[in-house]
C-alpha cells in the first residue's frame, strides 16, 4: 500500500509543469531604472504581462557599506509586501510571447520605496525579488547583488 502511494506521490510530482521562461535582468542605471527581461522557452506561446509594475519587484537583503570594516553590512530593514487577491486586476493586461521571443520592462527602482532604506550618504546594495509566480508558475527571479550610492 505504501509503495502504490509513493509511486503515485512521484508520478504527480514529475508531471508538475517545468517552468517554460527564462529571466534576467541588467544592471541598476544611473537613473535608477532596471531593465527585466522575460523569455519564452517553450515551443508554444506563453500569456506574460503587457506591464510589469515596480511593485512586484521587492527588494531584499539591503546592505550598507562599512568604511571602517571595508565590508557590507546588513541594514534589517523591511519592506511591506504586495498582496494581491485578484491577480488579473493586479497585474493588468497580458500579452502573448511567442516561441523564442522576449519582452523587456524597463522598472524604476530608485526613487520607489527601496529609497527608505538608503537613510544615510553611503554605499549600498541590494537584491531585488521579481513576483513571476503569479503569472507563469515559476518561481521567483531574484537578481544578484545591485550596487547604489547615495
Amino acid at each position: 500500500m505504501y509503495k502504490f502511494i509513493l509511486v503515485l506521490f512521484v508520478s504527480f510530482v514529475s508531471a508538475q509543469q517545468a517552468c517554460k521562461l527564462s529571466f534576467s535582468n541588467n544592471s541598476l542605471s544611473e537613473n535608477g531604472e532596471i531593465v527585466f527581461v522575460i523569455k519564452n522557452i517553450e515551443g508554444k506561446k506563453i500569456k506574460v504581462p503587457k506591464q510589469y509594475s515596480a511593485i512586484w519587484a521587492r527588494p531584499t537583503d539591503i546592505q550598507v557599506y562599512n568604511d571602517e570594516s571595508k565590508q557590507y553590512l546588513d541594514t534589517k530593514y523591511s519592506f511591506d509586501g504586495a498582496n494581491c487577491l485578484n491577480i488579473e486586476k493586479c497585474l493588468g493586461k497580458m500579452t502573448c510571447l511567442k516561441s523564442a521571443e522576449s519582452k523587456e520592462y524597463r522598472i524604476p527602482i530608485v526613487p520607489g520605496r527601496i529609497s527608505k532604506a538608503f537613510k544615510e550618504k553611503k554605499k549600498y546594495r541590494f537584491k531585488l525579488a521579481f513576483d513571476t509566480y503569479l503569472f507563469s508558475g515559476c518561481s521567483d527571479y531574484k537578481t544578484d547583488w545591485l550596487y547604489y550610492q547615495n
